[in-house]
């Protein structure tokens, strides 16, 4: 029987048809090829043959015919032609596996696994219709995740896809593309192991294989194996054509490791070549902000506020930036924008507050956030607004100890655990912590005890009544604590270090020494590493041992380069020593890039500054310190020294007085008798040197460290 050319009568033009025919022509002629699975081809009639190729062309004609309009009728009539041409032509694989598809894509599952199953069992080693039918099982699963209506997929299509996908590479070993599907699945059947093993299959069969390195990268990322993932995603990268999704990729790789730097200079090249540039943009602005790009990052949220200006947002963000570079006005003018924008917004209540603190106006910011909490006070509170407020309180807490006024703060805290009880041994922490800070010791230690009572098992509060009773002097109660810590389940590690601490501070430096040797013996890992270095250090330091100090600093400072707190330590050591000036302002000056606005880091650039004679710099570093820590006894004694050296002697005396006003209110642990004299030397030759009509230049003055 010829092939025939059937041409439908509506929705279909003449050059169709034309093409129709050629196509059924060209789909005979390819039908006639030999097949292995269609071991009975030869024996069947050339009349039943053609007739079944003819069926065969019409079905894949409604097929398509579905496939372009989804129509049921043609969705009927292809599966009535394919079983026509079936019967015709019962051992042909072609017919089967056109028919799956047709039923797959109906949803018509069963028929279509039926069909598979009958091909697998004349032929079980048919590669094609194995990846077929773990196509069709992951397509199902794809279309349930996608399904707004379902909570949860059905996980048992994902199985028999991996299954079939197991199968598969088992028959074809070496294809690359098999062990990349299966790794993607058996990621999303969170089976992350299995997953990668599979996808670093595909890597070492094909290395340029990208999509495998990109699946790769995010079941690393998944797993926090972060910096791994970043190193695949860089060699995808760096290997391919450029490709804004791998870009992409590793620039939120590098946000997840907090290397905003990185990830913002990715961003400014997707932004530059174009495409999706206002995502590009929102994510170099956000990264710029991160990376302390202050002023960069300002430039690309203003051009957000001109694309978008009803984005209160973006008006935020420029107030917090103007903040950060000391533009109040502008900062205000930004923020009244955004007001403007949500009159009801918290944020931009909140960005006022944080704008306020900014400028020193924490009395008003505390009164601003007052009035907030007042406001939005209720018997119970939603989700949201409940953690919003927990929030809130922590914040005027903490203010509230900063300025001084602990008895506030105590009580604010305290609202929290009666709006969240399971957060009471947290807030308990921040009460001993604010009597420690307004240096009322018998509360913090009679707060710290009764935290302790309470929650028999938390080692912060166990490490805080330790400290506290170690403030106070208690040496050998404070090693009883740190002792039941251990006891209680403590890493030994972490109780020998604890009682170094404790004998350091009650300056009892060969047990404190013992201790850290004991915890040298217990490390496992660089974190440990650097942390018992740092007890060296610092117990050396305490006990004047210097050289060996420097030692151990040094070595730290191998292994961490960048560890700030080690950098200032050392640094200032030097300073206070007179000794490797140059060196100490290096090393406090890397401190205090990694950490600009930290006070200690401050005071002790300031610090070197004197020592080197360069007063007005000394000066300004000192004040700056002095904004953050306006109690402490060294900030104010190092400020009246500069102050003296400049001939200012009331400023110096000011200062003076103070720092002796501030040693003796801290703790008895911390008092070093050897500044208290010190101070009171200086102050009492200071009235003799104005009763005298001395120097006014401070230059001979005998108490001052040259």
């Amino acid at each position: 029987m010829p092939i025939r050319c059937w041409i439908p009568t509506r929705n279909f033009s003449l050059r169709g048809a034309i093409e129709a025919c050629g196509y059924l022509a060209l789909l005979a002629g390819a039908l006639c090829l030999p097949l292995p699975v269609r071991a009975a081809d030869e024996a069947a009639s050339g009349s039943d043959r053609s007739e079944s190729y003819y069926h065969f062309a019409l079905g894949h004609l409604y097929h398509q015919f579905a496939q372009q309009f989804g129509r049921q009728e043609y969705i009927n009539r292809a599966a009535k032609e394919y079983q026509s041409a079936l019967d015709g032509d019962p051992d042909s694989a072609v017919i089967r596996m056109e028919m799956i598809n047709l039923f797959a894509a109906t949803n018509r599952l069963s028929r279509a696994v039926a069909l598979a199953d009958e091909i697998i069992a004349r032929d079980p080693q048919n590669a094609a219709v194995r990846r077929l039918l773990g196509e069709i099982y992951r397509s199902y699963y794809s279309k349930q995740r996608q399904d707004p209506n379902r909570d949860e997929p059905d996980l048992e299509f994902l199985r028999k896809a991996i299954e079939q996908f197991q199968l598969l590479v088992e028959l074809e070993p070496d294809k690359a593309a098999h062990h990349l599907e299966l790794g993607q699945m058996q990621a999303l059947a969170g089976e992350p192991e299995l997953g990668q093993q599979s996808l670093r299959r595909a890597i070492e069969l094909e290395p340029g294989n990208s999509d495998a390195r990109v699946s790769l990268a995010y079941i690393l990322l998944e797993t926090g194996k972060i910096n791994d993932a970043i190193t695949e995603l860089e060699q995808v990268v760096s290997d391919g054509p450029p490709n804004r999704q791998h870009i992409n990729a590793l620039a939120g790789a590098y946000e997840q490791a907090g290397r905003a730097e990185d990830a913002a200079r990715l961003y400014e090249r997707l932004l530059q070549e174009g495409g999706n540039t206002l995502q590009a943009r929102q994510r170099l602005a956000e990264n710029l902000f991160r990376s302390g790009a202050f002023r960069k990052a300002l430039e690309q949220y203003q051009v957000l506020a001109e694309l978008d200006s009803g984005e209160a947002e973006y008006f935020l963000r420029i107030a917090a930036l103007q903040g950060e570079l000391k533009d109040y006005d502008s900062a205000w003018k930004a923020l009244d924008k955004a007001r403007e924008i949500d009159p009801d917004s918290l944020q931009v209540q909140f960005a006022a507050i944080n704008l306020l603190e900014a400028q020193g106006r924490q009395e008003q910011a505390i009164a601003e956030l007052t009035k907030l909490l007042d406001a939005t006070r209720r018997d119970e509170y939603p989700r949201g607004e409940h953690r919003r407020r927990l929030m809130l309180l922590e914040r005027l807490g903490v203010l509230q100890r900063e300025q001084g006024q602990p008895e506030s703060a105590v009580k604010t805290f305290r609202e929290i655990t009666a709006l969240q009880p399971d957060l009471k041994p947290q807030i308990l922490a921040q009460i001993v912590q604010t009597w420690l800070q307004s240096r009322d010791f018998a509360r913090a230690e009679q707060e710290a005890r009764r935290a302790t009572a309470e929650f028999k098992d938390d080692p912060a509060l166990a490490n805080l009544l330790a400290a506290t009773l170690s403030d106070r002097g208690k040496t050998r109660e404070a090693i009883k604590v740190v002792q039941r810590m251990g006891a209680t389940g403590q890493a030994e590690i972490d109780t020998a270090l604890a009682m170094a601490r404790v004998y350091e501070k009650g300056r009892q430096f060969d047990k404190a020494e013992e201790q850290i040797d004991r915890a040298s013996t217990l490390v496992d890992s660089e974190e440990a590493r650097i942390a018992v270095l740092f007890a060296y250090g610092s117990m050396y330091e305490r006990a004047k041992r210097y050289e060996q100090a420097e030692a151990k600093f040094r070595e730290l400072l191998d292994i961490a380069p960048d560890n700030s707190t080690a950098l200032n330590y050392l640094g200032y050591m030097f300073a206070d020593r007179g000794m490797h000036l140059d060196e100490a302002h290096d090393l406090i000056q890397r401190a205090l890039d990694l950490e600009p606005d930290n006070g200690a880091y401050l005071d002790s650039l300031g610090w070197v500054y004197f020592r080197q004679n360069k007063l007005d710099l000394a000066a300004k570093f000192l004040e700056r310190s002095l904004e953050q820590y306006k109690d402490d006894p060294v900030v104010h004694t190092h400020l009246g020294d500069v102050y003296y050296r400049q001939g200012r002697m009331a400023d110096a005396k000011r200062h003076w007085n103070r720092g002796l006003e501030e040693w003796n209110r801290s703790a008895p642990a911390d008092r070093d008798a050897s500044e208290v004299e010190s101070l009171r030397r200086k102050l009492a030759e200071l009235e003799v040197s104005v009763a005298a009509g001395g120097e006014r230049n401070g230059k001979d003055k005998p108490g001052v460290k040259r």
